[in-house]
């Protein structure tokens, strides 16, 4: 079972989190009639998390009540996500959260969404 921060407000649906790269700082520098370059590293920089799901809920308002749970976690606080295999990432922010379909209605009210967070170093 995944969170974020210790809630599970993403387990009414099916989601998958996809980390990207580390990145890395770098300051480049040449010098007039000399081949090559030096390179210096300035240091490990964050990545970015992107999860992808479905989010479910009984009723139309209890949906949008979690949309809105969720909206409150972008607060610039950095919190722990742990994902549906038990790997922790610390130190991570969520950065947007955008639902990629409006609520509709099936077996239950459900609408896909987007959530991408900043892990730091």
């Amino acid at each position: 079972m995944s969170s974020f921060g210790g809630s599970n407000l993403f387990g009414s649906g099916p989601h998958s989190i996809r980390p990207c790269s580390w990145g890395r700082s770098q300051q480049r520098r040449g010098f007039d009639a000399l081949d090559g370059e030096v390179v210096l590293d300035d240091g490990l920089r964050g990545r970015t998390i992107e999860q992808t799901g479905r989010l479910r809920a009984s009723t139309a308002s209890a949906l949008q009540t979690l949309i809105e749970d969720i909206e409150q976690l972008i607060d610039g606080r950095t919190h722990t996500l742990l994902d549906n295999h038990s790997h922790v990432y610390p130190n991570v922010m969520l950065q947007s959260f955008e639902p990629r379909t409006p609520i509709q209605k099936g077996r239950s009210y459900w609408c896909d969404y987007t959530a991408r967070y900043l892990q730091l170093p």
